[in-house]
């Protein structure tokens, strides 16, 4: 710990390009459990249902390609971190088993600390670290964690505004009857359903070099059209387009591990084929066949939306 300030700006470089919530909790929770050697660390966000629910986790609540396992949702109150939540001020516990508001997750450990994430006063989640050993956690870890908590609050409270504001832009065009002055002008070049199918793979390719994407493909779309003429705007959009689909094919036993492939090989840790087959426990070929099916069931989901959002400004 004699290097935190060090290993704080050393997290900080790494999570400063990361434009994706989950992914940006995820990586925080990966450097900070290798950095303090912890068997456990999880970070819970603040719902619009009032609930704190695990969204990235370091140790055996994370499965690579599936995210956390069996997420743990807590109101504010309930054990350390709703109590955390509740009361906005950090909790170190020397032994949980002395204190009658703990709840086990995957197992019990004896030392926990929860630090809240809070942005102008606003709670947006918690920080909690777990030990076996008794007494583990120092004044620094909880300084430690307390200035990660205040590196994260900013992002996550960016982050969260920009969603907003594409989610509030995109949904008046789909409610529209009539195209708006110009807008016929701006779709007067969209995408055919194969050039959309080229664009995808574009995008997926360089989901995180940004500059590699095409600007005039992005213009292009009926999804994007109620959006800022920025490119970097239109980009966040698509990427959040792109990983709530992704999200959606792992909920169902029928795409579930098409989603867990595409996440693994473009969203999370961008594994290679040959590893991602070996981790799949499947041939090479036999993986390379399911990746096929399962970007051309992303290409078919989007380009439907795409359709869908074309139809309701009126533009065919």
């Amino acid at each position: 710990m004699t290097n935190a300030l060090a290993y704080l700006l050393e997290i900080n470089r790494q999570i400063d390009p990361l434009q994706d919530i989950t992914r940006l909790c995820q990586r925080s929770c990966e450097l900070t459990a290798a950095g303090l050697t912890l068997p456990d660390n999880v970070i819970y966000l603040y719902q619009t249902d009032h609930s704190l629910r695990q969204i990235a986790a370091a140790g055996s609540k994370y499965q690579p390609g599936a995210g956390v396992v069996a997420p743990l949702q807590l109101v504010p109150g309930q054990g350390v971190v709703g109590t955390v939540a509740m009361q906005q001020s950090s909790l170190c516990i020397a032994d949980t088993s002395d204190y009658g508001n703990y709840i086990t997750d995957d197992a019990t450990r004896p030392a926990e600390l929860a630090v809240p994430i809070c942005y102008q006063g606003e709670l947006l989640g918690v920080i909690d670290a777990e030990h076996p050993q008794a007494g583990f956690f120092t004044s620094e870890h909880q300084c430690f964690l307390e200035g990660l908590a205040a590196m994260l609050a900013p992002r996550i409270a960016n982050l969260a505004a920009r969603l907003r504001l594409q989610r509030r832009s995109i949904h008046p065009v789909r409610k529209a009857q009539t195209v708006k002055p110009g807008v016929q002008h701006k779709l007067s070049r969209r995408l055919t359903e194969q050039e959309f199918s080229q664009q995808l793979n574009h995008w997926l390719k360089h989901y995180y070099t940004e500059r590699q994407w095409q600007a005039a493909g992005l213009t292009a779309l009926a999804l994007l059209q109620a959006l800022p003429d920025v490119s970097a705007v239109r980009i966040d959009c698509m990427k959040q387009l792109i990983c709530t689909q992704i999200e959606q094919m792992q909920q169902y036993d029928a795409t579930a591990l098409w989603g867990r492939i595409l996440h693994a090989r473009y969203i999370g840790r961008r594994v290679d084929q040959l590893t991602l087959a070996a981790e799949c426990h499947m041939a090479f070929s036999t993986l390379r066949r399911h990746q096929g099916l399962a970007l051309a069931y992303l290409q078919a989901q989007l380009w439907r939306q795409e359709l869908d959002a074309r139809q309701a400004c009126g533009v065919n």
